[in-house]
């Protein structure tokens, strides 16, 4: 007993050393501890967000990268006739030197056979028929990898690029660097044939139509995912989780996702990329990402919700329009008891909610407001109509307003076809393939959906063939109504001809570009003639002489025929005659002819965006871009001068429609005259 507690005596007196040696050690390093630092207290965010919009993403978010990004880089244009190679600034030329010596263009180059055959970077800049642009583009926000766009070209040392051709161009975020500064990173290339002013003579510099400027119709492709960030109000890992969770649920990974959309980052943060579904519907997916309904525990409780305020508020008809949608199928039994709403705010919204739901039920509604509803709403409800898997009864239903007055309607009901055209053309190619072709040999999807725009066969239930003219534009045909001809000037190039059997009105002379093109007819059932002058060369701005060929031709045939002729390149493989004419010589020429009085048909075009929302980019930095409204009417502007475009003052256009027509009237494009 004695060892006992001699032992426990001993064993208290060496805690109670090693607890005061702590003591004495924590207090000798507590003066080297540098003081905590001080974490600012954020302010609590409360914004003042409408009563049915409250509990949605936006409400409690902010979204970063909703505004187009702005890409640039320096380019070099190939093809050109005598017009370029004037002197660059030094600093700009030794860029282009090293770019282009990187690209494997130097002193060494043997491009055998090219019109650049052993020539050094040098040589090329200063050479007469090669230009240096400035490339620029408007990435639409939340594009993913591979997406297309137009792209905007700007001459440096050119009087014109006319008929040249951009090589690749390496595209960075932000306007171009100054050279010797760091550079961006890339996220785009551009390369492509260069599209100017097709109702501007070709060669004719003294006409007023600038030159030095064009466009590179859907040249451009991102190279890196533009993602979007949620930038939450008030640090929340809870919520983080909730809307994190939210977005993944609405939005399930599927075909070409290699994860889901949303990833959190942090309690501040949520990384969103548009999944694959949506990679040609940006717009629409910000849209429902931003009135997504962050609770999901009882989505019908929140679609009866906001079917109710959608009547009781009819203010925010579009922001309630769009939440029900993100409710997802479980908000349909609600819309559709406002299809046949009195008021047509609270009956347009829900039926737009509908067709972006795919509901079948709205298909009557829709169709009705398209052939007798107001005009502001037709062309909105013709673009409904396009996005549900109906029966044929839309197909039939397109196909009758194809017939309208209403050059708007008709277009709509054209776009509207087309795109269920491509959707139909594209179900047969992946049946075809399951079908014919082992597991291991099909061809991938993506091809399948490209291959699916590239070719529409005639007798469809839509009433929309396609064929690619010598691998320059697309010649749609549309065999209902009166003969018009319409014409795309952004994205894909295309022409598209309405009605049956355009025909010439014979006999009749047109002559066009100061008469280095000639069509003419002596007779109904005569074959037509054409006289095709080409440009002469040019040397310091004059026409070298005897550099100029002549091509005449008589055929028989319709103006596709005549389309095809212009737009051929005769080959060794293929010595079919032709005028090689691009996409914009042969809408010049299409023009040509109607203002001439020789085709009895209407002429529309698109009108181009792209010019004035770089110009916004470049001079405001980051500019939010300002969605515009689903279920809006086409603007029709009328003018006699083609090379003029009116303002736009439209508020209610479907974003799905990509052009605003304009009309082209009988006259001179100088005198903007009626013949």
């Amino acid at each position: 007993m004695t060892g006992t507690r001699a032992c426990a005596r001993t064993l208290c007196v060496s805690v109670v050393a090693v607890v005061l040696a702590s003591l004495l050690l924590g207090g000798c390093s507590s003066g080297n501890k540098k003081p905590p630092r001080a974490t600012p207290a954020r302010p609590f965010v409360l914004r003042d967000v409408p009563g049915p919009l409250r509990g949605t993403v936006g409400s409690v978010c902010q979204i970063q990268g909703l505004q187009p990004v702005l890409a640039s880089g320096l380019g070099f244009v190939v093809g050109l006739n005598g017009t370029g190679g004037l002197p660059l600034p030094s600093d700009v030329a030794a860029h282009m030197e090293r770019e282009m010596r990187l690209q494997g263009i130097g002193s060494a180059t043997s491009l055998g056979g090219s019109v650049i055959e052993g020539q050094t970077a040098r040589q090329l800049l200063t050479d007469a028929n090669t230009a240096v642009v400035i490339v620029q583009a408007a990435i639409p926000p939340g594009s993913p990898e591979g997406t297309s766009f137009d792209l905007y070209v700007r001459a440096l040392n050119a009087t014109s690029i006319e008929g040249g051709t951009l090589w690749t161009t390496d595209l960075r975020l932000g306007l171009p660097s100054a050279f010797r500064a760091r550079q961006a990173r890339i996220i785009a290339q551009g390369r492509g044939p260069i599209f100017i002013n097709p109702f501007a003579e070709p060669g004719q510099e003294t006409d007023g139509v600038t030159r030095t400027a064009g466009r590179i119709l859907d040249g451009g492709v991102s190279t890196q995912a533009i993602e979007m960030i949620l930038l939450l109000d008030n640090s929340s890992h809870s919520m983080a989780r909730s809307i994190t969770t939210a977005i993944n649920a609405r939005f399930p990974t599927g075909r070409g996702d290699r994860s889901p959309p949303a990833h959190g980052r942090d309690a501040d943060s949520i990384r969103v990329r548009v999944p694959y579904a949506y990679r040609d519907k940006q717009f629409e997916f910000v849209q429902l990402l931003q009135h997504l309904p962050i609770d999901q525990t009882y989505p019908e409780a929140t679609a009866k919700r906001l079917a109710d305020a959608l009547v009781r508020e009819p203010q925010y008809g579009d922001e309630i329009s769009w939440a029900l949608q993100a409710v997802g199928p479980q908000a349909r039994p609600f819309l559709r008891e406002l299809y046949e709403h009195p008021e047509y705010v609270p009956r347009m919204a829900a039926l737009r909610a509908g067709s972006g739901l795919n509901d079948p039920r709205a298909v009557p509604h829709l169709i009705e407001i398209a052939k007798r509803g107001m005009d502001v709403y037709r062309t909105a409800a013709i673009s409904m109509l396009s996005k549900i898997d109906g029966g044929p009864d839309i197909e039939q239903s397109l196909k009758e307003l194809l017939a309208e007055d209403d050059l708007t309607v008709r277009v709509a009901a054209y776009e509207a076809l087309a795109s269920r055209a491509e959707k139909a053309q594209l179900q047969r190619l992946v049946a075809l393939e399951r079908r014919d072709r082992a597991v291991t040999t099909r061809r991938p999807y993506e091809y399948l959906a490209a291959l699916s725009r590239t070719y529409l066969p005639e007798g469809t239930m839509q009433g929309v063939s396609r064929q690619l003219v010598s691998d320059k534009f697309f010649l749609d045909r549309v065999p209902v109504g009166e003969p018009l001809i319409y014409i795309t000037q952004q994205r894909v190039p295309r022409i598209v001809l309405f009605g049956e059997g355009s025909k010439f009105k014979e006999p009749f002379i047109s002559s066009m570009w100061s008469d280095r093109l000639m069509i003419t007819s002596d007779s109904p059932g005569e074959p037509l003639r054409v006289y095709y002058r080409t440009q002469s060369m040019m040397s310091r701005g004059e026409a070298v002489a005897g550099t100029s060929s002549v091509v005449t031709h008589e055929f028989r045939g319709g103006l596709t025929d005549l389309i095809a002729f212009m737009a051929h390149a005769p080959t060794p493989e293929n010595p079919k005659p032709g005028l090689a004419f691009s996409y914009s010589e042969v809408v010049g020429a299409l023009y040509g002819l109607y203002k001439d009085d020789a085709i009895d048909v209407q002429f529309s075009t698109e009108r181009d965006r792209l010019i004035s929302e770089i110009i916004r980019l470049s001079d405001s930095g980051a500019i939010e871009l300002r969605p515009e409204r689903a279920g809006e009417s086409v603007e029709l502007v009328v003018f006699d001068n083609p090379t003029f475009l009116p303002a736009a003052a439209n508020e209610m256009r479907d974003p799905s429609l990509n052009s605003l027509l304009i009309p082209l009237r009988q006259g001179s494009v100088e005198t903007g005259q009626d013949n």
